[in-house]
């Protein structure tokens, strides 16, 4: 039964939100959607992990841009020593020492094409924030109004009764 999950939730959330007050406006959770859709931005898992996502492919911007790190290398030649000494690895007792430092530099363009995809994959990540945010927006606002016709359909009925038995008395 599909309907009966969301009133769960908001349940679950309403009485949540009923034991703690909002400190900074003294207003009850639950008592407003917009006080449930306060609570949901600030305490939401779903889309604090959206938004955490979507900060870290924003700072992948700056790097993907960068030049790569460089290389160095150290190769060691005659390390017997023209067949005198036992193999070694000090670079003072081996025949000579080569060192290499070396940088890569890509093609032109590619640095930028690089930060235009890191940029693209940062906005990819902001819509799906948005569009988490957007869903869980709409559960709470569905599932409000299905209590808030849950509410008024148990007053209205209360006061069918309340009618029928003074008209019962008549």
């Amino acid at each position: 039964m599909r309907g009966g999950k969301p009133i769960r939730t908001f349940a679950c959330c309403l009485m949540l939100g009923l034991a703690t007050p909002v400190l900074s406006q003294e207003v009850v959770i639950g008592r407003t959607v917009e006080s449930l859709l306060e609570f949901a931005k600030v305490r939401n898992p779903e889309y604090a992990a959206m938004q955490a996502e979507a900060d870290a492919a924003a700072e992948r911007v700056t790097p993907a841009g960068a030049l790569p790190d460089p290389k160095f290398r150290m190769e060691l030649r005659d390390i017997t020593h023209s067949g005198e000494q036992n193999p070694t690895l000090s670079p003072s007792r081996v025949g000579s020492t080569k060192y290499l430092l070396s940088q890569d530099l890509p093609w032109f363009g590619k640095r930028d094409l690089k930060r235009e995809v890191a940029e693209f994959e940062a906005a990819s990540a902001r819509g799906r924030a948005f569009g988490t945010w957007s869903e869980i927006a709409a559960r709470i606002k569905t599932t409000y109004a299905q209590w808030y016709y849950v509410q008024r359909n148990e007053r209205l009925t209360q006061e069918i009764l309340d009618l029928m038995r003074r008209l019962e008395k008549i």
